[in-house]
């Protein structure tokens, strides 16, 4: 009897955990089929959303693409009711958020939208996330769209990192050596990693794509011969590569808006004379204009900046400086036979037209040149610690018009509470940015655009150079990058430490450790900023056909 009781009761206790093991698994899979629906419901409203903002940007482009800019009715044109009815999300026009109202007026082109939509519970019909876009209406040129690119190559030489777009408008270049000069003008390749790229980054090539694994003494990527670095073509692949993060690729569908720069130039002069243009000015050489408006100008000299802040202050007309002593005029570095004691310079909304070569020198102390644009009919050096809040044109000197106006940013450190635009009509060259610093902060040490109507190379091998803005080389085919055989834009970035060694070779590099995702010791660092577009567009180069910049999605 006893036996059978203890079988009883055995019995009972599997039975029993068995039923439970099975509620359990019943439990589960209606837990995981519930989960799945409402992941497959996320899934599906997150893409209703998103499908809902592009179709909404898609129409604004096509109705942007025929704009009459005479007409001046561009919230007409675009209906932002009746695209919010139609499409079910939110326009918000936050244009105000970034310009001041003071120019309003004048930005009749300008716009800037968060595009949002809702997703709700179904249950509960509560909303519990939501998707946005921003998106910028502008009349300006293509260029400041990418992080950085060309009309011509784009040379993608070592660990670069780039956040934002890339274009190409023939062919794309990437090596793992980055090339450099040391002091005594000698050539080196130094082999380091292939570019990185965020995961959102698109790489946009009309021509063909091209990387060069180097291994030295069994393959290498360039030949150094007759002072520059030649391409060992037959060494090339037709891939892309990239370390640890590529972007996508796939070509440029939108129409690439260029830039006439003579054309900007002289609208720029005679916005800073408070003319207009006629028929007759259109046909006139820069030279020929600034003639004719150089009385609408002030002519100043000055010992020291205070000394032209004062000038400035008491004059209501734009500002014409001209070299006494030297071709060059500098602005800034009197260190301590100064008395300025913060070496600002404050142009308070004028235009500065300097006739001449310019210098901004923040080498003994910084300098700060806000509130104005600047238009050089000379070269442009920059060296030192410079804020600088300005829109600046460099066109060259107007005596030689086949010497375009040449951009050399040097051992400098370019910041400022707004981005500065740097244009230039002849070769750009950036190099000895916080040399030898091996402290990636992640801070910016060059805020702006950098645009060249020629070829550009830059150099972050000793050096640490960090962008929020971007590089773009129009490119000139009748010349090449500075030290190179191709024309276009040339990137050489290490990654990695960088040390000067006394005796021996001329640096002593160190590799990063493993597990480096590309940013952390990537010594070019080049993350776009479209802030640019509302920053400074009354001094941007102005284009007659709009474009829509679109920037990144996110979910809140």
């Amino acid at each position: 009897m006893n036996e059978k009781g203890y079988s009883l009761v055995v019995t009972l206790l599997i039975i029993t955990i068995f039923l439970l093991l099975g509620l359990t698994i019943m439990s589960v899979a209606i837990y995981q089929a519930r989960f799945t629906e409402v992941r497959v419901e996320d899934v599906e409203s997150f893409h209703e959303a998103t499908k809902a903002i592009e179709e909404t940007i898609a129409e604004m482009k096509t109705r942007i693409e025929d704009f009459d800019m005479s007409t001046k009715d561009l919230d007409s044109k675009l209906d932002i009711k009746g695209l919010q009815n139609r499409y079910g999300v939110k326009i918000e026009d936050v244009t105000s958020n970034y310009i001041e109202a003071n120019y309003q007026k004048k930005l009749l082109f300008t716009r800037v939208y968060i595009i949002s939509y809702n997703i709700k519970d179904k249950d509960s019909q509560k909303t519990y996330k939501t998707v946005e876009r921003r998106v910028i209406v502008t009349s300006t040129p293509s260029f400041l769209k990418y992080a950085l690119g060309s009309q011509e190559n784009v040379v993608l030489n070592g660990g670069a990192y780039i956040e934002g777009n890339i274009y190409a408008g023939k062919n794309a270049y990437m090596t793992n050596v980055a090339n450099y000069i040391d002091f005594d003008n000698n050539e080196y390749m130094e082999p380091t990693s292939f570019p990185t790229t965020s995961k959102t980054s698109v790489l946009f090539v009309n021509g063909s794509y091209y990387s060069c694994d180097h291994e030295n003494g069994a393959r290498t990527c360039y030949n150094i011969a007759d002072n520059y670095f030649q391409r060992l073509v037959a060494n090339y692949s037709n891939d892309v590569r990239f370390q640890s993060q590529a972007p996508s690729i796939q070509k440029e569908r939108e129409e690439f808006i260029d830039v006439d720069f003579e054309w900007t130039v002289k609208d720029k002069l005679l916005n800073a004379a408070g003319e207009t243009f006629n028929e007759e000015r259109k046909y006139k050489s820069i030279a020929e204009l600034f003639d004719e408006l150089e009385n609408k100008f002030d002519n100043v000299d000055f010992e020291s900046v205070s000394e032209l802040q004062q000038k400035i202050n008491s004059t209501d007309q734009s500002i014409i400086l001209r070299p006494k002593n030297s071709s060059e005029i500098s602005l800034g570095g009197e260190g301590e036979e100064s008395n300025d004691k913060e070496q600002e310079l404050n142009l308070r909304d004028r235009w500065l037209i300097v006739d001449g070569d310019l210098f901004l020198n923040g080498i003994n102390e910084p300098i700060t040149i806000k509130g104005g644009n600047i238009i050089v009919f000379g070269h442009l050096s920059i060296s030192g610690d410079v804020k600088l809040d300005s829109t600046v044109y460099v066109f060259g000197p107007l005596d030689s018009p086949n010497d375009p106006g040449r951009t050399l940013i040097y051992n400098a450190n370019i910041t400022g509470d707004k981005v500065v635009v740097l244009l230039s009509r002849g070769p750009l060259e950036i190099a000895r940015i916080n040399e030898f610093e091996n402290n990636f902060s992640q801070t910016p040490n060059l805020k702006g655009y950098f645009y060249t109507e020629s070829n550009a190379t830059v150099y972050a091998v000793g050096s640490y150079i960090n962008i929020e803005g971007g590089l773009f080389a129009r490119g000139d085919t009748s010349s090449t990058a500075p030290d190179f055989d191709v024309s276009g834009l040339v990137i050489n970035a290490y990654r990695g430490q960088v040390d000067q060694l006394k005796l021996g070779n001329p640096l002593d590099f160190t590799p990063p450790k493993e597990g480096d995702d590309g940013i952390e010791q990537s010594r070019l660092v080049i993350k776009h900023d479209p802030h640019v577009f509302i920053e400074r567009v009354d001094g941007l180069p102005f284009v007659d056909k709009l474009s829509l910049v679109v920037d990144k999605l996110t979910v809140k």
